[in-house]
C-alpha cells in the first residue's frame, strides 16, 4: 500500500509542482499586464488656443495611448522651424519638393530629441539646404539607432514632466523576478524528484531551475513601454481639445509642411495629433526609398533613380560560372535534340518537302525538341555575352550611395552567410543608376558615403574591385549615412 500511494504522488510532484508554478506566475504576470495598459482619455472641449507647455512630441506619446509613434520627429521638425531655428520653402505648387533651410540662428535651448532632430538636418544640409524628404537614411542599423535614441530621449521627457511611467515599476519588476525564481525552483523540484527515483543525472536539475528562472526574469524586466499618470491623462484631455478644435478647419490637414510659417505651432501640434495628411508623408527619418535616392555629390542635391538587378541567374556571377551554366544548356539542349528528334532529323533532307514533315511529329515530340534547340540557343547567347562581358570591363566612379545585403545562403539556423550586396554609385552627372553586385569578399573595403572606384563588369553587373579614393567622415553613433 505503500508503495502504491508513492507511486500515485509521483506524477504530482514531478509533473503537477512545475506546471502549477509557471501557471501561478503566468497568470500573475498576465494580471499586472492587463492593470497597467494605460486607461482610455476622455477629450476635453474644443478649444483654440495652446492647452500647455509640452512640446509636440510629448503630446504624441499622450494622445497615442502612451505609444511613441513616427510623428515624434516630424512633428519637432515642424515645431523647429514654427520657432525659426529652421525654415521650410516651397519653390513650387509641389510640397515634395520643399527644402529645409539652416536660419543661422544657433539653437542653444533645445531639449535632447530637439537637437538630435537639428543635429540631423544640420549633418545632410549642403550650403545650409537639404530637401525635405532626403532626411531619411540609407543604413538599417543607424537608422534603428537613431529612432531607439529619439524614443528615449521623449519617453524620459515625458516621464520628467511627471507625464508618463514605466508600465511595470521597479518593485513590480522585483517582485515578477522574484516569483520567477520560484516558480523556476517548483520545477526544479519535480526535476529534483525524478532524479532521485530514477537514479539519473543530478546535472539536469540545474537546468531545470537556470533555464526557466532567467527566462521568467528576462520577461519580467522586458521593457513594456509607457503608461498613464494623473497628469498625462489631465495633458492629454486638454490637448484632444485643441484636436477637435483643428478637426473643425476642413482644410487643415491639406496643409503643406512650409505652412508652419502661417500657422506657426498649430501645424507641428497637428502633426503629433495626426491631422497633418499632406505634410506628414513628406517628412520621413526612418529608411529611405532604395529606388529613389538623393544626393549631394557634385555640390548639388538632385534626386536619382536606381534600378536593381533582380530575377536573371547572371546577376553578380563571375564568368566562370555562366560558361559552366552554358556548357549545361547547350549538353542538355544537344541530348534533346539528338535523342527525341534524331530519327527525325536523319530523314529530313535539305529540300523543302523534308522539312515538311515536321507537321507529321507529335506536338510532345515537337515541343521536347524545339526546347531543346531554344536551350542551344542560350548556350550560344551565354557564351557569347560572357566573352564580350570579359573584354567590356569598366569602371564607375564617385559616392557611394546604397550598399545593403542582396544574397544569403539558405540556412535553418538563422540568417546564412553573406553572398552579395547591392552597391550604387553616384558619378554626379547621371539621374539614372543602376545597381552594382558586390561580393561579400570585397564589400567591407567600402561603406556609405565614401568616395570609390569600382571596377564592374556591365553585363553580369558584378563587381571586380573597389579602390577608395576618399572616406566617408565617422560619426559618433554608427557608420553610415
Amino acid at each position: 500500500m505503500t508503495f502504491a500511494a508513492t507511486s500515485l504522488s509521483d506524477p504530482v510532484i514531478e509533473i503537477g509542482l512545475p506546471v502549477v508554478s509557471l501557471a501561478c506566475w503566468a497568470v500573475v504576470y498576465l494580471i499586472t499586464r492587463l492593470a497597467s495598459r494605460p486607461a482610455a482619455v476622455t477629450p476635453g472641449p474644443a478649444a483654440a488656443g495652446f492647452p500647455g507647455p509640452e512640446p509636440p512630441a510629448v503630446v504624441g506619446l499622450l494622445v497615442n495611448r502612451w505609444r511613441h509613434t513616427v510623428d515624434a520627429a516630424e512633428s519637432t521638425l515642424l515645431d523647429l522651424a514654427a520657432r525659426r531655428y529652421l525654415q521650410l520653402r516651397q519653390a513650387d505648387p509641389d510640397p515634395r519638393n520643399t527644402t529645409v533651410h539652416l536660419t543661422g540662428h544657433a539653437p542653444d535651448d533645445l531639449n535632447p530629441y530637439e537637437r538630435q532632430v537639428y543635429d540631423r538636418v544640420a549633418e545632410r544640409a549642403v550650403d545650409g539646404v537639404v530637401p525635405l524628404t532626403a532626411l531619411s537614411f540609407s543604413d538599417a542599423n543607424r537608422s534603428d539607432a537613431w529612432s531607439k535614441r529619439l524614443r528615449r530621449a521623449v519617453v524620459a521627457d515625458a516621464q520628467r514632466l511627471g507625464l508618463s511611467r514605466p508600465r511595470f515599476s521597479r518593485p513590480l519588476v522585483t517582485l515578477q523576478s522574484v516569483l520567477g525564481v520560484v516558480a523556476a525552483a517548483g520545477v526544479a523540484a519535480g526535476s529534483w524528484h525524478y532524479v532521485t527515483r530514477s537514479g539519473g543525472d543530478k546535472f539536469g536539475v540545474v537546468a531545470a531551475f537556470l533555464v526557466p528562472a532567467m527566462v521568467l526574469v528576462a520577461l519580467a524586466r522586458r521593457d513594456l513601454g509607457e503608461r498613464d499618470t494623473p497628469a498625462g491623462r489631465a495633458a492629454a484631455a486638454r490637448w484632444l481639445g485643441l484636436r477637435a478644435w483643428l478637426v473643425g478647419h476642413e482644410s487643415f490637414g491639406d496643409l503643406p509642411p512650409a505652412a508652419v510659417a502661417a500657422w506657426d505651432r498649430y501645424l507641428a501640434y497637428g502633426s503629433a495629433l495626426g491631422l497633418t495628411r499632406t505634410a506628414s508623408p513628406l517628412i520621413s527619418f526612418g529608411m529611405a526609398d532604395r529606388r529613389r535616392l538623393w544626393s549631394s555629390y557634385g555640390g548639388s542635391w538632385r534626386q536619382v533613380s536606381v534600378s536593381y538587378p533582380s530575377g536573371y541567374p547572371r546577376y553578380g556571377k563571375a564568368l566562370g560560372w555562366v560558361i559552366l551554366w552554358a556548357l549545361l544548356a547547350a549538353l542538355l539542349g544537344w541530348t534533346l535534340v539528338g535523342v527525341v528528334g534524331g530519327s527525325f532529323l536523319a530523314s529530313v533532307g535539305p529540300s523543302s518537302a523534308g522539312w515538311t514533315r515536321l507537321t507529321e511529329l507529335g506536338p510532345v515530340t515537337l515541343g521536347i525538341v524545339l526546347v531543346g534547340f531554344a536551350l542551344l540557343g542560350l548556350a550560344g547567347y551565354l557564351v557569347l555575352r560572357a566573352v564580350v562581358d570579359l573584354g567590356a570591363a569598366t569602371t564607375v566612379s564617385g559616392e557611394v550611395l546604397w550598399h545593403e545585403v542582396w544574397q544569403r545562403e539558405a540556412s535553418d539556423d538563422g540568417p546564412g552567410r553573406i553572398i552579395n550586396h547591392y552597391l550604387v554609385v553616384d558619378d554626379g552627372h547621371a539621374d539614372q543608376l543602376r545597381a552594382w553586385v558586390l561580393p561579400r569578399q570585397i564589400a567591407d573595403e567600402c561603406r556609405l558615403g565614401d568616395v570609390v572606384t569600382a571596377q564592374v563588369r556591365p553585363w553580369t553587373r558584378r563587381v571586380l574591385a573597389v579602390t577608395v579614393q576618399r572616406r566617408a567622415p565617422e560619426r559618433a553613433d554608427t557608420r553610415g549615412r
